[in-house]
């Protein structure tokens, strides 16, 4: 059985060289972000798990593939000098090209953000969209004007403000609203100090202080479980879980998906 010997670390190559095809190993270092973003695979609800999890695996497995042609580039070195730089010199020089033109990017978009947001601000645009204008006494969403007060009215999200009064879902008030409280939490929940809010609709009757937001459209509380602002009958809150992969549901009992039963579990939480 033949050796195999390692010789991009040896003296049978060059030390100019070796210098040169540590720059095949530079994008192990973006690793981590690598990483992270392929963690996002796992969100799409309709995909092969084995696929995604194959995906998953061989992207993440990149610097391996990079060691690996660390290796081969020493051995190509020892037959085609020239050649052998080909590889480090593509590598270093598409990360200088990414790297100068996201710089480039990021400054023309900054100065072109700079123009449009001073552009809103003579329109009297609040916040980060186009929905919400203070102007003068008036406040106004989306050119219908509000029965707000313009000295206290703040921009929250681009369809959500509020006054001194009362917190507003585009140009309707939220009643019962505490404004003083009212924060967004995400694109669809909202609360203050009394209410949990469903696309600014208050959800009643439920146990504030045990009430959670789950994901895919549930949440729940000690005594029921929520699809939206609905509650799901006969769901067991202790038990309820949802699968982040499928957005399947499960309690002690049954499975659920988009908030219906759709089969039994026969008590999988039975010993």
């Amino acid at each position: 059985m033949p050796n195999f010997k390692i010789i991009a670390f040896s003296k049978e190559v060059p030390k100019k060289f070796k210098w040169i095809n540590w720059f095949i190993l530079i994008p192990i270092l973006f690793w981590p972000l690598i990483f992270f973003g392929t963690v996002f695979f796992f969100d799409d609800p309709n995909a092969n798990p084995l696929m995604v999890w194959a995906l998953f695996i061989g992207v993440n497995l990149y610097p391996v593939y990079l060691i690996v042609l660390f290796e081969l580039n020493a051995r190509l070195h020892k037959r085609i000098i020239f050649a052998a730089y080909f590889l480090p010199i593509l590598i270093i020089g598409s990360l200088s090209f990414i790297i100068a033109r996201q710089y480039i990017s990021s400054k023309q978009f900054a100065k072109e953000r700079e123009i449009a947001n001073k552009n809103r601000q003579k329109e009297g645009y609040i916040g980060s969209c186009d929905t919400y204008k203070v102007i003068g006494e008036t406040v106004s969403y989306r050119d219908t004007i509000l029965n707000a007060d313009s000295k206290s009215f703040e921009y929250l999200s681009c369809h959500y403000g509020k006054d001194n009064q009362q917190a507003y879902k585009g140009k309707e008030p939220i009643p019962g609203s505490d404004p003083e409280s009212f924060e967004i939490i995400d694109w669809q929940w909202q609360r203050d100090k009394n209410f949990y809010y469903f696309r600014g609709n208050a959800i009643k009757g439920i146990d504030y202080k045990s009430f959670e937001i789950l994901i895919a459209n549930y949440s729940k509380d000690r005594f029921n479980v929520y699809f939206y602002d609905k509650i799901i009958e006969s769901a067991d809150p202790s038990t309820f879980k949802v699968n982040r992969m499928t957005h399947i549901a499960t309690d002690k009992n049954n499975k659920y998906k988009f908030g219906k039963k759709i089969t039994t579990t026969n008590n999988v939480y039975k010993k």
